[in-house]
């Protein structure tokens, strides 16, 4: 069976994804909803609640707006955790993580099989192939929905309340554990997921931050296994490069978030004003 665990803005999800769910999945399934109306869980705390309510032998964590486009998903999920050596398996996800506080989309090697609704409310089909088989070994998956064996949770596996705090880097911390425990963590081309995000959120400073706080405890707890490759042949030097560019964005970035950068911007500005009045 599989426990489908979200935590939901309201008391229940939409009746549209109860309807989804119950028409595509195609296997014995349970839902556990965490009613994070009154915005008492993060989702480290939300998530662990469901664990701790799940029956099934398969958790489905996934977000309320995600919509299945595949019939029988649920016994295809099932099928696929067959091979004993798979402990997460996603649907986007990251073959490559530098030794740097970056969010997994910040990485030049990305697997993906979705439909994207964006700001344009446009569908359109992000597919990137690093690999032609059904799954592909990565080294983070997106959280919008991934599946974990209950088993795992028995061990060490947590979802990371005492250190984070929020809604980011959930994902990216489970699929680290994940792989300490010599399991591994795939993206699946076998099921096609609909994720209606939306990218006004990278424009949003206080999302943005947040995530920016949660990366850096990211980094700070796993800097010793960063860099970290799966799913790819490349060349050592060329990750050994990337790893330093990467190091290198973050480092511009961080600079650019400082006091004397946004001191300077402010002193410059009337300057460049008026010298663009006085060349016209």
């Amino acid at each position: 069976m599989i426990s489908i665990i979200i935590c939901s803005r309201k008391a229940d999800i939409s009746q549209e994804l109860k309807d989804n769910i119950a028409a595509t999945v195609g296997c014995e399934y349970e839902l556990c909803v965490i009613d994070n109306s009154r915005n008492e869980y993060n989702i480290f705390t939300a998530y662990n609640e469901g664990v701790r309510r799940a029956k099934g032998d398969i958790l489905c964590f996934m977000h309320e707006d995600v919509l299945f486009h595949t019939e029988g998903w649920g016994k295809t999920i099932l099928e696929q955790f067959n091979d004993e050596s798979i402990g997460i398996i996603g649907f986007t996800g990251a073959h490559f993580l530098p030794k740097a506080p970056l969010y997994w989309f910040s990485s030049p090697f990305i697997s993906q099989y979705n439909l994207q609704t964006g700001d344009s409310e446009t569908l359109k089909n992000d597919t990137t192939d690093y690999f032609h088989g059904v799954l592909a070994d990565v080294v983070a998956v997106d959280g919008f929905c991934f599946f974990v064996r209950s088993t795992l949770f028995d061990y060490i596996l947590y979802f990371d309340e005492k250190n984070y705090q929020g809604f980011h880097a959930y994902d990216m911390d489970i699929c680290m554990q994940v792989q300490k425990l010599n399991k591994r963590v795939c993206v699946s081309r076998a099921i096609l997921v609909e994720h209606k995000w939306s990218e006004r959120l990278l424009h949003n400073e206080k999302y943005m931050q947040l995530l920016y706080d949660n990366m850096c405890i990211f980094y700070d707890k796993w800097k010793e296994y960063l860099p970290i490759t799966r799913g790819i042949d490349e060349p050592e030097y060329i990750l050994y490069r990337l790893n330093n560019l990467c190091i290198q964005a973050y480092d511009a970035q961080v600079a650019r978030r400082s006091k004397a950068y946004r001191l300077g911007r402010a002193l410059l500005t009337p300057i460049n004003a008026v010298k663009k009045l006085f060349s016209r």
